[in-house]
C-alpha cells in the first residue's frame, strides 16, 4: 500500500476519532469500516474486553447494523483470546474443522492484532484477509498508528462508560433517597426497601437480613429474578455464611469467582446496615441482572451498594424510632386515659355517700364510653354467714349509653365530676341482663368457681380459658358464656365485701396485662370508697342517734323542770285561785253592771281565767299525751274551729277565705286534740294581723314519706316572723307576745307529731306566716 495511501487511512481515521457528534462504539464502527474497505479485507472485527479482563465478551464488526454484539471468549483461548493473552500478533491459517462464531476467522488466513495502551491490552483487532489484502507481515507496521488511534477511542469509552455510571449510581441514590423519604407504615417498611435496593441495585437476586433490634424482629425477606429461583435455597446458604462474617467484621464483603456452579452469579456482595453505631442488619446483592451471568461484580457496584445501605439504615433507623415512639405516645395516651377515667370515677365515687350510687357509678364507668375498658360487668356480694356469692348488678355496653352526665360544665372533662340518675339505675337493676345477674346465686367455695378464689384469696385473677381448666362444676361459665374474663375482689377494712368480674363477649378483646393493672387501682379506689361510704353512714347513724338522745335529754329537762314547776304552782295556785274566780262571778251576779263594783269583779273574774288557761296549758304540756283515735274529718274541724274564733276575727276586721279540695279529707286521729291545734293557729294568725288582713284556709290531700296524708295551710298577711327566731318558735316558754304563756305553738307541735305528722313553718318579715299541717291517714 503506497504512504499516500497509508497517511490518508490514519488522517481519515484520526478524524473519525475526533468526531464528537459520534459515540466511542459508533467511532470504532467507523475505523474498522474504514480498515476492511481501505485494506480489501474479507472482514474486520475489534474484540473489547469485560471489566473484569478475564474474557473477550463483546465485539464491534464492520459489518452488520449493531454497534456492539456480545461474545464470550476466555482469555487464553481460540486465536482472538490467545492474543489478548500473550498480548502480541497472531497469525492464524486456514481451519476448516471451525463449527462456531468465535472460530468464523479460521476458515481463511485471519491476522489479530492486540490493541495497546502502554502495557495494558484494551482490545484485539481481528482481520479477516482476501487474496486482494496485502501481505500479512505487512499490516502491523501498517496499522500501527491506526491501533494507538483505537486504544485512545478505547480508553476514552471505558473512561466515559465509568463516568455515566457513576453519574448513574448518584442518580439511582437520589431516586432510592426521594423513595425512602415517603410515608411508610412501619409494617410494610421492610418489604418497600427490600423491592426499591433490588430495583435500584439491578442485581438478580437480593436478600435483606434484620437481626433482632428494637421493635424489628428477626427477619430474612428475598427478592429474586424468575431465572434464578429454582437456585434460591442455594443462594440463602450462601448468604447466611456471608451475613455470618459480615458480622465478625461488620465490613462489607465482596466474593468474586467463588462460585463453581454455571447457573448462578460468580459474585456477591454483602453490606452492613449500621445507625447510630450498631449493625442490625444487612443486604445481600447478587449478580447483574440483564447481564452475563458470569459477570462479577466491581469496586463501582460495592461503591453504589454502600450508598444504598448508608441510606437504607438510616431510613430503617428512624422507622423503628417513629414505631417506638408510635407506641409510646399510644401507651401514654392509654395510660392518661385509664388514669383520666380513674379520676373522674374517684371524684365520682367519693361525691356520694350511698353505696348503691357507688356500685352503679363504678360498674357504669368501666363498661361505658366511647373508650370503655370492657363489654360486661358483674357484681357479687360476699355473705360469709350463708357462704355464697350473691348476684346483685350487672351491666352491659347496650346499657350505658349516655347514662353518666357530666355534673359541671367544664371544658376539661378531666375536671368534670359524672352522676348517674336514680331513673337509669332503676333501668339497669331491672334489665334483662342484670336479673339474670340478681338470679344467680354461687357456693363461695375455690374449689367450685374461679370468682370465690379472687374472694378468698384476696387478688385479682385472670381467666382466659387457655392455660388452666376451671373447675368442672363452674356454672357461672357456663350460665354466661365467659371465655376470658377477669375476677376482682373489692376489699374494704382488710373484708372482702364483693367480687366485679368483666369480660369481653362482643369483641373477644383480649384483656391486657395494662387492663389488669388499672383493675387492680379501680378495685383499691372502689373498696376504699366503699368503706369511706359505710364509716360515713355509720357516723351519721350515731351523729343521729347522738342528736335524738341528746333531744330527748334536754326534752326530759324541761319536761321535769316543768313537771316540778306545774306541780309547785298547782299546789299553791289552785284552790286560792278557784276561790277568787269564784267569788268574782258571784260579785258580777249581784252587782249592776257597767257600776266600778261589777268593773272590778269582772277584771278579777277575767284574770282568774286566764290564770286558770296558764295553768291548764302547763299541766297538759308536762302530762304524758294521751291519742283517743276515731275518724276525723279535716272538713269538720276546720269549721268548727272557725266558728270558735269568728267573733274574734270579726273583732279585729279579718277576712277569712276558705280553699277546701273535694277529695276525702278523712284520717284517724284524736278530733279535739287536732281542733286545739287549729284554733291555736288561727288565734295566732288573728292576733299577727291587729290592722285587719286575710286568713287564707286550704286543706287537701296529700303524700309524705310515701303515705297518704291530710295537709291543712293556715297562712296570714301579718308582719311575719323574723329569721333569727323563726328556729325557737317552738320551744317551751319562747314568746314574743305581751302576756303569752310560750306554750301554744310548742303543744301544737307535740300533737301533731303524737299523731306521726309534721308542723312546718315558712316566714318572711313583711310578708306574712304560713303553717302546714301534715297528717297520715293511718297512724
Amino acid at each position: 500500500m503506497a504512504i499516500q495511501d497509508n497517511y490518508t487511512l490514519l488522517s481519515t481515521a484520526v478524524q473519525i476519532a475526533n468526531s464528537a457528534n459520534l459515540s466511542h462504539p459508533a467511532r470504532i464502527k467507523s475505523i474498522v469500516r474504514l480498515i476492511k474497505k481501505s485494506l480489501r479485507l474479507h472482514a474486520a472485527t475489534i474484540y473489547l474486553l469485560d471489566p473484569d479482563r478475564r474474557s473477550l465478551s463483546r465485539m464491534i464488526a464492520a459489518d452488520g447494523p449493531k454497534k456492539t454484539a456480545s461474545c464470550l471468549i476466555p482469555l487464553g483461548e481460540h486465536p482472538a483470546g490467545l492474543c489478548a493473552l500473550k498480548k502480541e500478533v497472531i497469525f492464524s491459517q486456514h481451519d476448516p474443522g471451525a463449527e462456531n462464531a468465535a472460530d468464523a476467522f479460521r476458515k481463511l488466513d485471519s491476522l489479530f492484532l492486540p490493541i495497546m495502551s502502554g502495557k495494558r491490552v484494551t482490545g484485539i483487532l481481528a482481520l479477516e484477509l482476501s487474496a486482494e489484502s496485502p501481505p500479512a507481515t505487512s499490516l502491523p507496521m501498517l496499522l500501527r498508528d491506526i491501533l494507538h488511534t483505537l486504544a485512545g477511542i478505547i480508553c476514552a469509552g471505558e473512561i466515559a462508560h465509568r463516568s455515566d455510571q457513576r453519574i448513574q449510581n448518584l442518580m439511582t441514590l437520589n431516586e432510592l433517597g426521594k423513595a425512602l423519604q415517603q410515608p411508610i407504615p412501619f409494617t410494610a417498611i421492610l418489604p418497600h426497601v427490600l423491592k426499591k435496593a433490588h430495583s435500584y441495585s439491578g442485581s438478580s437476586c437480593t436478600i435483606l437480613r434484620i437481626f433482632s433490634y428494637g421493635e424489628f424482629t428477626p427477619k430474612v425477606l428475598k427478592a429474586c429474578r424468575k431465572q434464578l429461583r429454582p437456585h434460591l435455597p442455594t443462594l440463602q446458604e450462601i448468604e447466611t455464611q456471608s451475613a455470618t462474617r459480615m458480622l465478625d467484621t461488620e465490613t462489607p464483603h465482596l466474593t468474586v469467582d467463588l462460585i463453581a456452579d454455571e447457573d448462578l452469579p460468580p459474585s456477591y456482595l454483602t453490606i452492613p446496615l449500621q445507625y447510630e453505631g450498631k449493625v442490625f442488619g444487612c443486604l445481600t446483592f447478587f449478580g447483574k441482572s440483564g447481564q452475563s451471568v458470569r459477570r462479577n461484580f466491581d469496586e463501582e457496584d460495592r461503591e453504589l451498594f454502600a450508598g444504598m445501605a448508608n441510606l437504607i439504615a438510616p431510613a430503617l433507623g428512624r422507622s423503628e424510632n417513629s414505631r417506638r415512639m408510635d407506641i409510646l405516645v399510644t401507651e401514654n395516651s392509654n395510660k392518661l386515659k385509664e388514669l383520666s377515667l380513674l379520676y373522674r370515677v374517684s371524684n365520682a365515687m367519693h361525691a356520694t355517700t350511698r353505696i348503691n350510687r357507688l356500685i352503679h357509678l363504678n360498674l357504669t364507668a368501666l363498661v361505658s364510653g366511647e373508650s370503655h375498658l370492657f363489654e360486661r360487668a358483674m357484681l357479687f356480694l360476699v355473705n360469709n354467714r350463708s357462704g355464697v356469692l350473691q348476684g346483685m348488678l350487672g351491666i352491659s355496653t347496650d346499657e350505658c349509653h349516655g347514662i353518666l352526665q357530666s355534673l359541671d360544665n367544664h371544658e376539661d372533662s378531666l375536671y368534670s365530676r359524672w352522676e348517674i340518675s336514680d331513673e337509669d339505675m332503676e333501668r339497669q337493676q331491672n334489665s334483662v341482663f342484670s336479673l339474670k345477674v340478681k338470679g344467680t346465686r354461687l357456693p363461695l367455695d375455690k374449689s367450685l368457681n374461679i370468682p370465690s378464689r379472687a374472694v378468698l384469696e384476696k387478688k385479682l385473677i385472670l381467666f382466659d380459658g387457655s392455660t388452666k381448666q376451671p373447675p368442672a362444676k363452674d356454672d357461672i361459665i357456663k350460665k354466661f358464656t365467659l371465655k376470658s374474663f377477669a375476677s376482682v375482689p373489692i376489699i374494704a377494712k382488710n373484708e372482702t365485701v364483693a367480687v366485679v368480674i368483666l369480660d369481653n363477649p362482643f369483641s373477644d378483646k383480649t384483656i391486657t396485662t395494662d387492663d389488669l393493672r388499672f383493675l387492680q387501682l379501680f378495685a383499691n379506689q372502689a373498696g376504699m370508697a366503699i368503706e369511706n361510704s359505710m364509716l360515713y353512714n355509720r357516723l351519721e347513724d350515731a351523729n343521729r342517734e347522738f342528736s335524738e338522745i341528746r333531744q330527748r335529754l334536754l326534752q326530759g329537762e324541761r319536761l321535769a323542770a316543768l313537771g316540778e314547776t306545774a306541780a309547785s304552782i298547782a299546789h299553791e295556785l289552785k284552790t286560792p285561785l278557784v276561790a277568787i274566780g269564784g267569788l268574782a262571778r258571784r260579785l258580777l251576779r249581784k252587782e249592776e253592771p257597767g257600776s266600778t263594783e261589777w268593773k272590778y269583779a269582772d277584771t278579777i273574774a277575767h284574770e282568774a281565767a286566764r290564770l286558770e288557761k296558764m295553768l291548764s296549758e302547763i299541766l297538759f304540756f308536762t302530762k304524758r299525751a294521751t291519742i283517743c283515735y276515731t275518724q276525723c274529718n279535716m272538713r269538720d274541724i276546720i269549721d268548727q274551729s272557725l266558728a270558735v274564733v269568728s267573733e274574734f276575727l270579726d273583732e279585729n276586721g279579718i277576712q277569712v277565705k276558705k280553699r277546701i279540695s273535694n277529695a276525702s279529707l278523712e284520717f284517724l286521729g284524736d278530733f279535739q286534740q287536732i281542733k286545739q291545734v287549729c284554733i291555736n293557729l288561727f288565734v295566732n294568725a288573728g292576733e299577727a294581723m291587729k290592722q285587719g288582713g286575710t286568713l287564707f284556709v286550704s286543706a287537701t290531700t296529700t303524700v309524705a314519706e310515701g303515705k297518704e296524708a291530710v295537709s291543712l295551710k293556715v297562712r296570714d298577711t301579718g308582719g311575719g316572723i323574723f329569721p333569727e327566731i323563726l328556729p325557737d318558735i317552738f320551744n317551751p316558754f319562747f314568746t314574743t307576745k305581751e302576756g303569752g304563756t310560750g306554750l301554744g305553738l310548742p303543744i301544737a307541735h307535740r300533737i301533731v307529731t303524737n299523731h306521726g305528722g309534721q308542723l312546718l313553718v315558712e316566714s318572711r318579715a313583711g310578708s306574712g306566716t304560713e303553717f302546714r299541717i301534715i297528717i297520715p291517714t293511718r297512724p
